[in-house]
Formats: structure tokens, C-alpha cells, sequence
């Protein structure tokens, strides 16, 4: 259940330790419809994030987030 952490062996460039981190994944799309038509009510709050995934996987060396 859930996902696994990719291999962030040779994925943040030279920089080291490279780890994997799960972050935030808004969906550009619904930002844009926030700013563009704020939900009125809960229902369309609801179809406004329905399809929204809360985290992803990424490669971090520092403060700097890298692609898997």
C-alpha cells in the first residue's frame, strides 16, 4: 500500500547524501481555478480537488529537489 521511494543513486548531480523526500504536488490546474473562480461551497471545493494527489517523490541534496 502507498508508493516506494525511487533510487536517487546519480540523481542530484555530484551532490551528496542524495535522498529520496516525499513533497507537496499541487496540480497547476487547480491553482489556476482558485485564483481564477474561488470554490463558493464545499461541493465544489470537493470537484475542485478530486483528482488531487497530496505528496510525490523527489531527490534532495540540501535544500535543492531533484527529479527521480
Amino acid at each position: 500500500i502507498g508508493s516506494r521511494p525511487p533510487s536517487c543513486q546519480n540523481k542530484c548531480n555530484r551532490c551528496l547524501p542524495c535522498q529520496a523526500v516525499q513533497v507537496p504536488t499541487p496540480d497547476p490546474k487547480d491553482e489556476e481555478a482558485k485564483r481564477v473562480s474561488p470554490a463558493k461551497d464545499e461541493g465544489e471545493a470537493a470537484a475542485l480537488y478530486s483528482n488531487y494527489k497530496p505528496k510525490g517523490w523527489r531527490c534532495q541534496c540540501g535544500n535543492k529537489l531533484f527529479n527521480p
